[in-house]
Formats: C-alpha cells, structure tokens, sequence
C-alpha cells in the first residue's frame, strides 16, 4: 500500500503545475503573492500560463477563415519586467483585413484583497505598419511590482494559409503553455519544428462537417431553401508543456527570434470537394520566377528610357566593369534617397521614384539593376531576408522581403544595396546579411548567393602616451576602420556634431578627457574613416607605496567576457571576419623601473577559427605592447561555442594583467 501511495504522489507531481483557475478574469493570491520565479529567480516576469487554439471554421457564403484564439496570463516580478505589459498583435492587410477583438486585465493584491483594473477600449491603438501589415498595441493598466496581467483576444482572418507559428517558448520562463492547431484535410501544410527546447507533438483527427444553405427558384419568384451536409476530416496538432526556460539572448545574434522553439506552417496544396488539387509554391525555383514575373518586380526592370540621358553622360561603355560598377552604384545612392520602405516590390514604381528622388528598396535597388544591365553588366536582383525578417525555412514568397543588386563578373558576384549611404561593392549594410539570398536571372532561373563577406573588416588603434612620476597618463590616439566596420562607424558616428561624438568616445573610454580631435575620411567611404586625439586620464595609473600598476593596453583592456551562457544552441554571428589590432608605445616615468610584464602569449581556438597574440616588450623606458585578434570567419557553429568562450577568457586574462613599475 506504502509502494502504492508514493506511486500515486508521483504522478499527480508529473501532472503540469497550472494556477489554481485559469479562468479570465480570476487571479489568484497564490500568483500575486509570488515574489520570483521557482525555477528562474534571475526572471523580470514569467508567463503563468498560455492557452492558444487556431482553427479553420467555414463561413456560409464567404468561405473559410482562420480563427485564432489566445489566452495568456503573466506575472511581473520587478519594474524590470513592465516591459511584458504592453502587447503588440500584427494584423495582415491584403484587401481584405485580419480582425482582432481584445479583452484584458490588470490583478494587483491591495490590502489582501485581489483588486482588477480592465483595460479601456480607448487605451487600444492601431499603428500602421506599412502596405501589408498594422499593428494593434495597449499597454495594461495599473502596473506595479508583483502584479499579474492577462489578455484574452480573437484574431479572424481570410488568409487562412497564413498560420502564425506555434511559438512553445519565450524570453522569460513559462510556467504552462498549450497550443493546438486544427485544419480541414482539404488543406496540405508542410511543418518545421525550429529551436533545441524538446517538444513532444501529439497528431490526432477528428470527424467535422459544414452544413451549407442551398437557395432554389421556383416557378412564382419565390425561394426555397435546402441544406446538405458536407463531412470531413479535422487534422490536429496540439503540444502541452510546463516549466519552459527562457530562451536568453546573448552578444552576436542575428536574429534571437530564429531560435525560440516553434512549429512553423506552410500551405502546400489544397483540394477542396469536387475540385482538382492545387498545389503551391514548392521549390526555391517556383517562388523566384513568381516574383520576377510581378509587373512590380521583373516588369520595372524593362523600364529603361528615365534613365538613358544621365547613363550616357555618366560613363564610356567601354570603361573596365569596374569603374562602371562604382559609377552606376554612387550615382543611383545620390539619385535616389531611401524612404525606409521595406519590400521587394515596388510601390510607386522606378520612374516616379527617379524622378521624385526618393523611393522603396526595390525601386532603387530595380532601378540600380536596370542601369547596369544599360551599361552592358551582367546584373540580376538577389533577393535576401534581412536579419529582423528572419531565416525563411519554407520556398514561399514572403520568405523574401527585400532586393538587393549583384553583378557576376569574372571573380565573382559584387554585391550592392544602393539604400545604405555609406556602402561600398560587397560592403553591404548589417541589416542585409543573413546567410543566403538567391540571383534572380532574366531567363527566369535562380541560384543561391552566400551574403556572408569574405573580406576581413579591420580596427586599427595606434597609441603613442606617457605616464608622468603623478601617475597622469598622457597621449595620442589613432584609430582606423574599414569595410563593415567603417560603414557602421560612419553610419552612427556621422550623424553627430563634434562635440557629441567626443562626448561619446571618453564614455566608452573610461571616462579619458579629449583635447584636439581631428576625422578624416568620413564621407570618402572608399577609404578607411579614422579619427585622431589627444587624450589625458588620471584613472588609468594606480600607484600604491612606491610601486605603479596599470593594464597594458590602457582603457581598450577589454574587461568582461561576451559570452556567459554555460550552454549555446545557436551559432554565433560576428556580421564578418574581422581583425582588432592595437598597438601601444608608452613612456615610462625615469623614476621607475620594470618589475614585471605580462608574459608573451599565441594561441588559437581549436576549430582554428580564430587566433589571438599579445606581447609586451621593453626597451630602455619605452614600453612597446601589441595586441592582435584575428576571427577568420563571420559565423561559429553552436558546437564551438565553449571553445569561442574559453578563447575570450583566456584573451581577456591576459588583457587584465598588470604591468608593474617599482621606484629606483
């Protein structure tokens, strides 16, 4: 009996763990009186529970919609955590709208009692997004620490092919979560699961039937009205779990979003009674000549005479592909200005853009193809997913939301997206690289184009300084940046007035006072941008009895590890291979003397991915310190992760060691 009750108990403890009722609109004292999460006491906030059903219902004389509902409660722990109180649901406009109805509460514990606060209609905002999608957002009401809140919403939707993944983790930890989706056998979805949390998915059917109003004339103008009965089957996919961790965000993601788990849904075909199958777009193949077909994508590049006069003005045909590359892409980026507008398509088209001198990515980018294919290039779009798109797992068209020019030259594609300012050939903007894009050719086929560079983006820190018997040090910096690199310089650094961008270089070096500055370079984007000061610091030189200690490479010591998750999943991603290079000459005060240096170190990560050198060498009183660290590659594989995070401890132990000066 003993062996029996224990058995029992352990069952009933395997059972999820749920809030006493998950009713709307009834908190409990157990989840308001909750002062951190059991499981995760590092929580802002944690989602107590989630319940989301999406089904595809039919509607006599208007077709099939897709009904999705959603039921989610959450608990702020702290004020760090209010951000979880605002929602934001995306609603796709195509015509015919995605409609949503909201309900939602606010639960706070006052004087022992649970008191509710509604949210207002009115506190309900609908932003428009852009063309294709708007967005209704509210933050909850009466937010303080320790509250619970919870909405309950309904999305109807015509689209019914566009079901929204089923997401089965989040940011912050999930106490339970259970979702289901049910989907008549006239629909054929492709699934993927994303993400590394294990999920068990349970498959099921069901018998369902739609009953549809027939409407007969007869012989004296009036109706009569009969029913028929139509079954079918109802294929389900449901997932329950409980205790779900956070997924936690770290330093060099493209997009975090690509690997919180889900299941992700792609319409493949559909045969609806009486019908032939229809099948949908299946291969890479497919989706690209779709696209290029559109009038507002392969029919713009056929448009040519808004541009004939200023082409031949603008080069000799017989000029190096070179030299017409260059010329084309610099005059398109100053032609036209990007009106921030995401798209593959065109809006207003690549004349009225021209001529207006502002328009969408794709009509500048369509634009720039169509004047080097002019020029006698071989150009084509490549059309990519930016990096907040994230990684399209299925051919579809909307895995693609965004075009880009690449030319095919004799060593290789050249690269250009004519919207970013201060890009140069195969120095595209961050926002663009994200793996894989796919050449679009005018004879309608396609193949994939790697977008990751190949060329090393280099920093370059020159330091020639002086550290005075008071401990002040005292000096002049260079610093140079070329490739992505300069063009993320350039991108947030030009915008700004001398004395901003000074303000902001002591910030981020400890605090150094900077006296002369110079820039150089900051428009001519086809050389390295590179900056110049003079510099003085009280802080960097701590002196205790008749000893001086300081770290060698000043206030560039890097100082804290990147990477602090015991365990990765998702590869990380640098944007490019790069190279840190800083070299330091530094005086040393007559009264001192060397008492210890930093021992010289080489080493490399095992992959041989990446390496890194440093060597502190004296001569006479001039200290001579070189520090070099090379990342060969833009993307490390998650396997490689804890060697990547050894590599970074190792590197930044040498960098917080000391040298250490003793008085004659």
């Amino acid at each position: 009996m003993k062996n029996i009750i224990i058995t029992l108990l352990a069952i009933l403890l395997s059972f999820p763990i749920i809030a006493q009722d998950t009713k709307f609109g009834k908190a409990t004292k157990e989840e308001l009186t909750e002062k951190f999460h059991p499981l995760d006491s590092s929580a802002n906030a944690a989602i107590l529970f989630k319940k989301r059903r999406s089904h595809i219902e039919y509607t006599q004389g208007e077709g099939f919609y897709l009904i999705t509902d959603i039921h989610e409660r959450i608990k702020i722990y702290n004020k760090d955590g209010y951000d979880w109180a605002t929602k934001s649901i995306s609603l796709y406009q195509g015509g015919d709208d995605e409609k949503v109805s909201i309900k939602a509460n606010t639960f706070n514990l006052v004087n022992g009692k649970i008191e509710k606060t509604k949210l207002n209609k009115k506190d309900i905002f609908v932003e428009k997004v852009n063309e294709y999608w708007k967005r209704s957002k509210f933050t909850m009401p009466n937010i303080t620490e320790g509250c619970v809140v919870e909405w309950d919403y309904t999305i109807n939707s015509p689209y019914y092919s566009r079901i929204d993944d089923m997401e089965l983790q989040s940011f912050i930890p999930i106490k339970y979560i259970e979702s289901k989706v049910e989907t008549p056998e006239y629909f054929v979805f492709k699934n993927v699961m994303k993400g590394y949390h294990p999920v068990d998915l349970v498959r099921d059917t069901k018998r369902s039937s739609i009953t549809f109003t027939n409407k007969e004339r007869i012989g004296n103008g009036t109706a009569s009205f009969s029913q028929s009965k139509v079954d079918y089957q109802t294929n389900i996919i449901e997932c329950t779990l409980k205790n779900v961790p956070a997924l936690k965000d770290e330093p060099y993601v493209n997009n975090i979003n690509n690997y919180i788990t889900a299941l992700k849904f792609e319409l493949t075909s559909t045969q609806f009674p009486n019908s032939q199958m229809k099948f949908y777009n299946t291969t890479w193949e497919d989706v690209t000549k779709t696209i290029y077909e559109s009038s507002n994508f392969g029919g713009q590049l056929d448009k040519k005479s808004y541009f004939k006069d200023d082409l031949a003005a603008l080069i000799n045909l017989t000029a190096p592909e070179s030299e017409k590359i260059t010329k084309i892409f610099e005059f398109v980026k100053s032609k036209i200005k990007w009106n921030e507008f995401t798209s593959k398509y065109t809006n207003d088209g690549v004349r009225k853009a021209y001529k207006d001198g502002v328009g969408n990515v794709a009509e500048i980018n369509l634009t720039l193809v169509a004047m080097l294919r002019e020029a006698n290039l071989k150009a084509n779009p490549v059309l990519i997913s930016t990096r907040d798109h994230g990684i399209p797992f299925f051919p579809t068209k909307e895995g693609f939301n965004y075009v880009i020019a690449g030319v095919e030259t004799t060593s290789g594609i050249v690269l250009l997206d004519a919207t970013e300012k201060y890009s140069t050939p195969n120095v595209l903007p961050l926002r663009d690289l994200n793996w894989n894009g796919r050449i679009v050719r005018e004879n309608g086929t396609s193949s994939e184009v790697s977008l990751f560079p190949n060329d090393v983006a280099k920093e370059m820190v020159f330091i020639m300084a002086q550290i005075d018997d008071e401990g002040i040090l005292s000096g002049t910096e260079r610093s140079s940046y070329n490739k992505l690199l300069a063009l993320n310089v350039r991108a947030s650094q030009n915008n700004k007035n001398e004395n901003d961008l000074i303000a902001k270089l002591e910030k981020d070096n400890d605090n150094i006072e900077i006296g002369e500055f110079k820039a150089n370079n900051k428009d001519d984007i086809y050389k390295p941008i590179s900056y110049q000061f003079d510099f003085e610091s009280d802080s960097q030189v701590e002196i205790v009895g008749d000893k001086i200690y300081f770290s060698p490479l000043l206030f560039h010591t890097e100082k804290e590890n990147p990477f602090k998750l015991d365990d990765r999943k998702f590869p990380i991603d640098f944007g490019t291979p790069f190279q840190e290079k800083y070299n330091v000459t530094l005086t040393l005060p007559a009264e001192y003397k060397i008492e210890s240096l930093p021992e010289t170190i080489a080493y490399a990560t095992p992959e041989g991915s990446g390496s890194y050198s440093f060597m502190c060498k004296v001569t006479g009183n001039i200290l001579q310190v070189s520090s070099i660290l090379n990342m060969k590659t833009s993307i490390i594989a998650s396997q490689n992760y804890a060697a990547i995070k050894e590599f970074y401890k190792q590197m930044i132990s040498k960098q917080l060691e000391k040298v250490v000066l003793s008085k004659i």
